[in-house]
């Protein structure tokens, strides 16, 4: 079990998948708990918050040398909390959040 557990810490992909889950689902939770309105939410967590996660990702990946599949962890998680929570809007936005992550893991080539 050990042995798991410093494999685990190894891994960026965990990282950036825990990351992304706290964004996607837990974040939201917390704006609901502290009352902020709808468009608060929209606004600083999906335009502002997420569009620099997505951005982090792409450089993540590319500094750590990690798999283009990495990339599209967190607009997947993202498509499914829209699925099951908010409007259409969501799925423009996870293609957003891949193509700036593309961008910046592009930009950084080597």
């Amino acid at each position: 079990m050990k042995n798991l557990w410093t494999e685990v810490k190894k891994s960026k992909t965990i990282y950036i998948t825990l990351i992304s889950i706290v964004l996607v689902f837990l974040l939201p939770i917390l704006f609901n708990l502290f009352h902020l309105g709808r468009s608060n939410r929209i606004i600083f967590l999906f335009f502002i918050i997420n569009v620099v996660f997505s951005g982090f990702i792409g450089w993540f990946a590319k500094r750590y040398s990690l798999s283009f599949y990495n990339l599209v962890i967190f607009p997947v998680l993202f498509v499914v909390s829209v699925f099951a929570k908010y409007g259409r809007y969501g799925y423009f936005l996870a293609g957003i959040y891949l193509v700036i992550s593309i961008l910046i893991y592009f930009l950084f080539d080597d």
